[in-house]
């Protein structure tokens, strides 16, 4: 009997251990979308909480902890005018507020805000972080969040 409240109590306490462990290193940054995999050299984009200067990279889950990279820039007033005329051309894009070419030129990483609903201090407001493919002319959204309006850069 003893072992069986042993199994049970180890089926809930280790689950229960690892979201927590999860909760920690992301701060609540959760999606689940893996589309960020398709983008070469995702692994060098770099999102920044302008509040806490906290510093996260794409994972499995969404985003996780990492050091804040050296030369972190701030891309909201850095927005180039040919690298925002192509995203207006090429993509349905709307609301962006951040532009980010990669280190190699092949992809544009911007930063989208959608409104919905009907204008309203109240309504949901959703962040994208999509990437342009200057090659094939795609996007990808390599991450999305309910109001996190985090800095992007990519090194």
């Amino acid at each position: 009997m003893k072992r069986k409240i042993a199994i049970v109590f180890a089926i809930v306490i280790i689950p229960i251990i690892l979201l927590s462990i999860i909760l920690y290193l992301s701060q609540f940054h959760f999606d689940f979308s893996q589309d960020y995999r398709s983008v070469e050299g995702y692994e060098n984009i770099v999102f920044m909480d302008p509040n806490s200067k906290q510093c996260f990279r794409l994972c499995v889950w969404g985003l996780i902890r990492t050091e804040k990279p050296d030369g972190f820039e701030d891309h909201r007033y850095l927005v180039s005018p040919s690298e925002y005329q192509m995203l207006a051309e090429n993509t349905d894009a709307e609301n962006i507020w951040q532009v980010v070419s990669s280190p190699d030129g092949r992809y544009i990483l911007y930063a989208e805000r959608i409104n919905v609903g009907t204008g309203v201090t109240t309504d949901e407001e959703e962040v994208f972080y999509r990437v342009y493919s200057i090659e094939d002319g795609t996007s990808t959204t390599i991450y999305s969040g309910y109001r996190q309006f985090l800095l992007v850069d990519w090194k």
